[in-house]
């Protein structure tokens, strides 16, 4: 996960929250034998899908508080929440709702340009650590 320029997260809404699945593997990346942990200061999107109207709006408000510990950087817009995921998806998971589709696009394009602000930062702060051990 360290070596990639952003993290993009794709969960389903389950009792309101987020599966413990993603619970468990979130603990387990971010109590990490290494400091800092893998996600912080990394890009992170945040995606959901759920057969019901709300499309993972409280899922997805439980993962970015999860992910202030790091602290990550959660891209705060466009938001992608994909209700009604039954009629959007068939059962080998392919996404054929095209106006989805174009959502999932628009969002990758602004995930990439929200990666690219933090670039130079990241690339001084780690000039600094290195410098810093010299």
């Amino acid at each position: 996960m360290r070596a990639y320029d952003a993290v993009l997260i794709e969960t389903p809404e389950y009792d309101y929250a987020i599966p413990g699945l993603l619970t468990a593997a979130l603990d387990w990346a971010l109590r990490s034998r290494y400091d800092p942990t893998p996600f912080r200061h990394k890009p992170v999107g945040i995606v959901g899908a759920s057969p019901g109207g709300g499309g993972t709006a409280r899922g997805q408000m439980v993962l970015s508080q999860i992910l202030l510990h790091p602290p990550a950087y959660v891209m705060p817009e466009p938001q992608l929440l994909i209700p009604f995921s039954r009629q959007k998806f068939v059962e080998d998971g392919n996404l054929v709702d095209e106006e989805t589709r174009d959502r999932l696009r628009r969002f990758l394009s602004a995930l990439a340009e929200w990666t690219q602000r933090f670039e130079e930062p990241m690339k001084a702060q780690q000039g600094e650590a290195h410098e810093g051990r010299g």
